[in-house]
């Protein structure tokens, strides 16, 4: 997995485009969802599963919720998919202004950033791409959730580590 840096970062880690912006309570939630990712090794079982199930659902979606082929166990993934989503559907839906009291918690802090991954994988399967690699998925998700530009993996490991020195807890 991508290391976050100790302390500060130096400009060659990160450009113009992926300097931390606001400092709002849901970009300092964004930014511990993405370190669950960082800290996530890339041969994650987890992430095996999550990209499993994309296929699977995008196959369902589109033979209109028929299955195609599923198992007991495929079925266990979609339902984990779907507890995933529920789990982190406030923190989504979250602005600066909310009120964010439990929410960090680490299981919904975690279940917010596999819920992105899994969606980033599911958007790779809709658009017939190759479903992203670690490095990749962690850019995806990272601009997905703090909202700016990222081309590598030092990047966004030098934006959390930013933003996470931002904030107390």
């Amino acid at each position: 997995p991508v290391q976050l840096a100790v302390g500060s970062w130096s400009g060659d880690m990160c450009n113009s485009q992926a300097l931390p912006g606001g400092r709002g309570m849901a970009v300092r939630f964004a930014a511990h969802a993405v370190r669950c990712l960082l800290e996530l090794p890339g041969n994650d079982p987890r992430l095996d599963r999550l990209a499993a199930a994309a296929v699977l659902m995008e196959q369902e979606s589109r033979l209109g919720g028929f299955s195609c082929w599923s198992s007991a166990e495929m079925a266990l993934q979609v339902e984990d998919v779907l507890r995933l989503q529920q789990t982190s559907m406030p923190m989504l839906d979250a602005t600066d202004g909310d009120d964010f009291e439990g929410m960090e918690q680490f299981p919904a802090i975690e279940a917010l950033a596999l819920h992105v991954a899994f969606e980033q994988m599911r958007e790779a399967v809709r658009k017939g791409r190759r479903l992203p690699g670690h490095e990749e998925l962690l850019v995806l998700v990272a601009q997905s959730l703090l909202k700016r530009d990222f081309t590598c993996g030092r990047q966004v490991a030098a934006a959390v580590t930013f933003e996470l020195a931002q904030c107390c807890f």
